[in-house]
Formats: structure tokens, sequence, C-alpha cells
């Protein structure tokens, strides 16, 4: 009889369906990421650079601050000038300045930080 016990408590014992599965990592995922990631980066150390054509400059702003000027730039807002060089700065600000009063056309480069690079006024 105790055999018989024995088997019927073996039937009874069966592994559940809703078992916990083993977790995975983060750190296991995060690499699989890695893996499928692209190993080379386009030109521009990653960034997205986009030229805005005929746009319109319909504000600037200043302060007297050292290298921070913005450009109100129609349908995409203000957008701060690149203040890694004094002179290209105030050049940007003075063609987005003229670009405003003759309310002319404008091409402006921004980069993955959402600042302006370049302008070119007609």
């Amino acid at each position: 009889m105790n055999a018989v016990k024995k088997a019927s408590a073996k039937k009874t014992t069966k592994k559940s369906a809703t078992a916990p599965v083993a977790a995975v990592t983060t750190t296991e995922v995060a690499a699989a990421k890695r893996a499928n990631e692209p190993t080379l980066l386009p030109p521009g150390a990653g960034g997205l650079t986009a030229w805005n054509n005929n746009v319109k400059i319909v504000g600037t702003w200043g302060i007297a601050e050292n290298n921070n000027a913005w450009l109100n730039i129609s349908g995409m807002g203000f957008r701060k000038i690149k203040e890694s060089n004094t002179q290209a700065l105030l050049a940007i600000l003075m063609i987005g300045a003229h670009a405003r009063d003759k309310n002319s056309v404008v091409n402006v480069r921004t980069e993955a930080d959402n600042k302006v690079y370049e302008i070119y006024a007609w």
C-alpha cells in the first residue's frame, strides 16, 4: 500500500503552468540592445543636422550676458544661437535682425542641440 500512496502522491505534485519564469536582468537586456546597435555613427557626432528653408525670423532676443542671444523662427519658436564663437554669434544675430526688419525669407541650419549654427537671408 505504501507504494500506491507514493505513486498517487507523485501524480498530484505536478508543476504548475503558472510557475515563475527565470527573470532576465537589465544588464542582459542592455547587452542585447548594444549587440544590435550600429557601430558607425553618421557625421556630426551622432547628431541631427536640419536645414529649415524658407522660414522667417519673427523676433530676436538678447541680454547683456556673455554669448546669450536667440532667434524666434516662424514655425520653430525661439532657438539659441551657438555660443562657441562670439563674432559668429553677433553676425548671425545681426543677419537675423536684418531679416526680421526686412521680412525676408531665410534658411537656418540647426543641430541636435537645437541651436542655430548658420543662417542665410534672401
